[in-house]
Order: structure tokens, then C-alpha cells, then sequence
């Protein structure tokens, strides 16, 4: 049997322009939310916490922190902020709600500010579950009570 020539079709040639590529090289700011998030998400599960993200929702309250941290029963509410970002009155209202029942609640704009929940909650019935560090200072710094995003409504406040 004879094979049937298929006719050659000409294609056009296209000059591609760089308008025809998707962008993949845009920067990104180094301190997004969501860099942050990530950060502190990791470097709080290499201290043994249990970090997970609260998503937005269309049915949920407003003012949710972003991350909720737990170890040996201590919870602690983390609201991330860019280093210019500014919290909602929503997000202050449900700080002050959780300080005022006694749970840790933070605002977070770098993994500096929660970097003494390194060493708190590692013994849940020793001098770190009431916020001393292992060197028996403070876990919150100097400015515990100056600055009252840092700080919760725990035992040490």
C-alpha cells in the first residue's frame, strides 16, 4: 500500500518578545507576612511547638491571630505583621480578649518577637511555665509592661 503524502503546512514564525514570558524574576520584599509567618512557624517547630495557621474565612470571626502555638498546654496567639503593617481594631479587640483571659497573645513583626517562646513552656510545671527563661530572667524582655503587644495576662504580668 502506498502512503498518503501529507501536504507540508507553512507555520508562521513568531518573534517572540519578552511580553510572551511569564515573569518569574520579580523581587519579592524580603519581610512579607507571609515570610515572617514562615519563619517564626519553623523556627517555633524546632523548639518542639505545635504551630498552625488560622486561614481567613469568610464565616469565621474577624480579628483571628494568624498562628496559634501550643506546647506542654500553653497556648500562645500570634498576630504577624509587616514591620509597616498596622493591626485592625478587630485584631486589638480580639488581643485584649485573649490577654484578658489570661492567654499569651503577640504581635509579631519579626521572629524576635517570639523568640523567647523558645525556651517558655518547657516545663509546664517549672520556672519557664510562669515566663522566666532558663537564666531566670524575664521571658519578655525589659519592656515587658511597656509594651503591651509583646506581653500577655499571664502570672509573671
Amino acid at each position: 500500500m502506498k502512503e498518503k503524502e501529507c501536504p507540508q503546512r507553512e507555520f508562521p514564525q513568531r518573534n517572540l518578545l519578552q511580553r510572551d514570558f511569564p515573569v518569574f524574576s520579580r523581587k519579592r520584599k524580603k519581610n512579607t507576612e507571609t515570610a515572617i509567618m514562615q519563619q517564626i512557624r519553623y523556627a517555633l517547630g524546632v523548639y518542639g511547638w505545635f504551630v498552625f495557621r488560622v486561614p481567613p474565612s469568610l464565616y469565621g470571626s474577624k480579628g483571628l491571630c494568624d498562628l496559634i502555638a501550643v506546647k506542654n498546654g500553653i497556648a500562645a496567639f500570634i498576630e504577624v505583621k509587616a514591620p509597616n503593617g498596622v493591626q485592625s481594631d478587630d485584631q486589638k479587640v480580639f488581643g485584649s480578649r485573649i490577654r484578658n483571659a489570661g492567654g499569651i497573645y503577640m504581635l509579631a513583626r519579626s521572629i524576635d518577637d517570639v523568640e523567647w517562646l523558645f525556651t517558655y513552656g518547657n516545663d509546664a510545671h517549672g520556672k519557664n511555665a510562669i515566663g522566666k527563661n532558663a537564666a531566670g530572667k524575664s521571658a519578655h524582655g525589659n519592656d515587658a509592661h511597656i509594651n503591651k503587644e509583646r506581653t500577655h495576662a499571664g502570672t509573671c504580668c
